[in-house]
């Protein structure tokens, strides 16, 4: 079984958190601190595309997202610049579609296949992992942006099986391998017990 690439991505946010500014004629991400004041953010644990595409479709969505994981784009560190705010949502409306058609298959246009995401840029390396004593493929992304589309791809690519969860709308990996049967309903059994308790309460 081929090793997944190794994502190597570092990025930061304003500790003073975000705000949603219409100066100017469109709307745009803009930090509340002053420039280079940024912490860095944890490492990115393969989930947040999931969290980008449920809740960045709109604008207050993706004020949430940016508090917790820092601005979109590089324009996001310069507080005169900011994210904009329509390029980005439709980003992730594009990206929570394309999840709820993954069980599919892609159509295909004059015999070449379609392109369903945004292009991103992203730095390929190989590099040597010592703890499987095997050359792998590494991968940098330029923004956060490029790495939630770079984390969308590898998930949709390896066989698993995306779904929504029945009870709170997250998606879940199921399949061989995931923790979740391939046809799980629920991302937990904790959420499946609760469902089931709310519809044996409604029908009561």
């Amino acid at each position: 079984m081929a090793l997944l690439p190794i994502i190597d991505f570092t990025w930061a946010r304003d500790p003073k958190g975000y705000r949603l500014s219409d100066a100017g004629p469109l709307r745009r991400l803009i930090r509340n601190g002053p420039n280079r004041t940024d912490v860095q953010c944890p490492i990115l644990s393969g989930e947040e595309f999931r969290i980008f595409a449920s809740i960045a479709t709109t604008d207050a969505g993706l004020l949430e997202f940016a508090n917790r994981y820092g601005p979109l784009t590089w324009s996001g560190f310069d507080a005169e610049q900011g994210d904009l705010v329509h390029l980005v949502t439709m980003q992730a409306r594009r990206m929570k579609e394309l999840l709820n058609a993954s069980s599919g298959h892609a159509p295909v246009l004059d015999g070449s296949p379609a392109v369903f995401y945004p292009e991103s840029t992203v730095y390929a390396t190989v590099v040597w992992d010592p703890a499987n004593k095997g050359l792998r493929w590494q991968f940098r992304p330029n923004t956060l942006l490029d790495a939630l589309w770079l984390q969308f791809g590898q998930a949709v690519t390896r066989g698993a099986q995306i779904q929504a969860c029945a009870h709170c709308g997250a998606w879940f990996e199921a399949g061989a391998g995931m923790g979740r049967r391939a046809d799980a309903r629920f991302c937990s059994d904790e959420h499946r017990v609760t469902y089931n308790s709310l519809k044996r309460n409604k029908g009561a």
